[in-house]
């Protein structure tokens, strides 16, 4: 079982030029994640959830305040951190093959035939294992999507960002992929860390949600979900508690996106 961290934002803000001009894209952030936590982050569309993401990832620099991962700040991408993003046909290396797009994850200080056989587990966790030899461009976008999270298993991350990962897909195989990463969680308990527009998604995957508000970003409130594990995404959806913070969320994000 992979170890999760603890990651803190404190007074994160974001400030970008355009056109002369400065535009606040978050303002004074702050957000403890604890380890082996699955968080989401929901908010109207355009309010920054992916910039929280990236630097959180230390992908991009805040303009204030400060990230640290177990203590430690976070000046670029850390080790143990992995990110899913949500154009997983553009993460993918179209000439390499599934097998080897996995293997590029892989740590290193393997040999060839320990590194095939621990893409081969990965391969076969997402229910992939007979296409280890085939191109992304030749599998369903579900499919792809797989190997991207096949590739992300294999760093071994100790903590998983996800930017609204399964947007991209239609909703029987977005279905499919919730429960997946709900087995993945559970069996490695990983910190995770997703930002999406789909309530839904955030309820069923979730231990707490963040709710975001109109930029500047800050965060109005963060919700414990309270459902029980294991979670699944045919009974979970009726349970009253999910109802109940259904109904919430989406009546908390209506009003304020009627209020913008």
């Amino acid at each position: 079982m992979t170890t999760g961290c603890a990651l803190a934002l404190s007074g994160v803000s974001k400030t970008f030029s355009q056109g002369g001009s400065s535009v606040r894209a978050i303002d004074n952030i702050d957000l403890n994640v604890t380890p082996g936590e699955f968080l989401s982050a929901v908010g109207p569309s355009g309010c920054g959830k992916s910039t929280f993401l990236q630097i959180a990832a230390g992908l991009q620099p805040a303009s204030g305040g400060s990230v640290k991962l177990d203590g430690q700040p976070v000046s670029g991408p850390p080790d143990g951190m992995v990110y899913l993003f949500q154009q997983y046909d553009r993460s993918l290396m179209p000439w390499r093959t599934v097998l080897r797009n996995v293997a590029f994850g892989l740590k290193d200080g393997r040999s060839r035939a320990e590194r095939h056989a621990a893409c081969m587990e990965y391969l076969d966790m997402v229910g992939l294992k007979d296409f280890a030899d085939q191109y992304p461009w030749q599998l369903s976008g579900g499919m792809q999507q797989r190997v991207a999270i096949a590739r992300a298993l294999a760093a071994e991350p100790r903590i998983l960002l996800l930017d609204e990962p399964f947007s991209s897909v239609d909703a029987l195989t977005r279905s499919d992929l919730h429960q997946l990463v709900l087995r993945l969680w559970t069996e490695r308990r990983f910190t995770a860390i997703m930002v999406t527009h789909d309530v839904d998604e955030a309820i069923l995957l979730s231990d707490r949600i963040a709710v975001l508000s109109h930029r500047p970003s800050r965060i109005r409130e963060s919700i414990f979900t309270d459902l029980p594990r294991p979670r699944d995404r045919i009974a979970t959806p009726e349970l009253p508690r999910f109802l109940e913070l259904r109904h919430y969320l989406l009546e908390t994000l209506t009003k304020r996106s009627e209020h913008a």
